[in-house]
C-alpha cells in the first residue's frame, strides 16, 4: 500500500518531512555530489574526503537511498540520476537552489510559520525584525548564496519563458530586480536589435553578466528613479510582495513608462475554481519569507488596473505565466 492510500503513512510522512529536506541539505553544504565519481565508491573513502564521521554517513546515505537518492551496495556509493543534480557542474543548477532553501534565515524562519498563519505577517518577522531582505542585507554570505540560487531558477526557466514571447518590436528592454542579468541576456540574444538594462541593487548588479547591449543600473524600486524603457520585465517580483508594496512596484514602473511601453510580468498564476495548483510549496515559502502570494488572474488584473496599467492578455508556459500590461 502506497504513503498516499494509507492515511496514517502519509501522515507520518509529511510529520517527518523536514528530515527528508536536510538530508538533502547536508548533501548540498557537504559538496558531497563532486566527491562520488562516476563509479562506485567506498563510503569510508568518501567520508575521509568529506572530513565526517563514517557511520553518520553511512546511515544518512541509507535513508536518502529511500528517498531515490544515490545508490548503495553493501560498503559502496555510487550516484543515479538524481543524486546528479546536485554536481556543482550539472547544467541544471539545481545544488544551488538547494544551498538557498539550506539557508540559516530560511530554517530558522519556518519555525515561525504558525505565526504567519496566526498573524498574515512574514515568518521572517518573528526571527528578524529587518525582514528577509533586510537579513540579507547585512550578511553578505547568505545573500550570495540567495544569489546563485535565485539565478539557477532564472536559468531554468529561461529556456520556457524567452521563446514565449516576441521582443522584437522593443527598441530597449529592462529588467527590474533582474538580478546579474541572465534573463535579460538570453532576451537580448533572441532579440539582436534591441538594448538591454538590468536594473537591481548596487551589490548585486556589480556582477552583472558581460553583454555589449546591455547597461547595469543599481537601485532600489521603492527608493529610486525607474529607466526608461519600451519593454519592462519583472520575473518572479511581484509575488515577493504584498498588494500594498506590489502596488508601489507596478506604479514606479508606470511612472518612468512612456504611453507606449509594455510591461511583462513572469509568475506563477493560481487556477481558478477547484483545479490544482502546482506551486502550493511556493506560496507557503512567500508566505514564511517575505509576506508576498501567488495571485490568480483576477488578482492580478485588479492589482495591475490599481496601479496604471490594463491587463492585454497571458500566455501560459511550461510552469509559469506571462502577464502583459499597458498604459491604462
Amino acid at each position: 500500500m502506497s504513503v498516499e492510500d494509507d492515511p496514517v503513512q502519509l501522515v507520518g510522512s509529511l510529520m517527518a518531512g523536514f528530515v527528508d529536506s536536510r538530508c538533502l541539505h547536508v548533501v548540498a553544504n557537504l559538496g558531497m555530489a563532486d566527491v562520488v565519481g562516476e563509479g562506485p565508491m567506498p563510503i569510508a573513502e568518501l567520508a575521509a574526503e568529506l572530513g565526517v564521521d563514517p557511520l553518520s554517513l553511512t546511515r544518512l546515505l541509507r535513508h536518502l537511498v529511500t528517498l531515490g537518492m544515490f545508490s548503495v551496495h553493501g560498503d559502496q556509493v555510487a550516484h543515479n540520476e538524481a543524486s546528479r543534480l546536485l554536481r556543482s557542474d550539472h547544467p541544471l543548477g539545481m545544488l544551488e537552489t538547494v544551498q538557498l532553501m539550506a539557508l540559516p534565515i530560511i530554517w530558522d524562519s519556518v519555525r515561525h510559520l504558525e505565526d504567519a498563519v496566526r498573524t498574515g505577517r512574514p515568518g521572517t518577522l518573528f526571527h528578524d525584525q529587518r525582514g528577509f531582505f533586510g537579513y540579507l542585507s547585512e550578511h553578505p554570505d547568505e545573500s550570495a548564496v540567495y544569489d546563485r540560487g535565485m539565478t539557477s531558477m532564472t536559468m531554468r526557466r529561461i529556456n520556457a519563458h524567452v521563446p514565449a514571447y516576441d521582443f522584437s518590436r522593443f527598441g530597449v528592454i529592462a529588467d527590474i530586480g533582474g538580478g546579474r542579468g541572465h534573463l535579460i541576456r538570453a532576451i537580448l540574444d533572441q532579440t539582436p536589435g534591441a538594448r538591454g538594462i538590468v536594473f537591481d541593487q548596487a551589490h548585486v548588479v556589480q556582477d552583472a553578466v558581460p553583454h555589449d547591449r546591455l547597461t547595469a543600473v543599481a537601485g532600489s524600486f521603492f527608493l529610486d528613479p525607474l529607466p526608461e524603457a519600451d519593454c519592462y520585465v519583472l520575473s518572479n517580483i511581484v509575488h515577493d510582495w504584498a498588494d500594498d508594496e506590489a502596488r508601489a512596484i507596478l506604479r514606479a514602473v508606470r511612472e518612468a513608462a512612456g504611453t507606449d511601453s509594455t510591461l511583462l510580468l513572469m509568475e506563477f498564476v493560481v487556477p481558478e475554481g477547484d483545479e490544482g495548483f502546482e506551486a502550493t510549496d511556493i506560496d507557503i515559502d512567500m508566505l514564511i519569507l517575505v509576506g508576498g502570494r501567488e495571485r490568480a488572474k483576477r488578482e492580478y488584473d485588479e492589482l495591475l488596473a490599481s496601479s496604471g496599467w490594463r491587463l492585454a492578455r497571458t500566455i501560459p508556459t511550461e510552469r509559469q505565466t506571462l502577464l502583459e500590461a499597458h498604459p491604462a
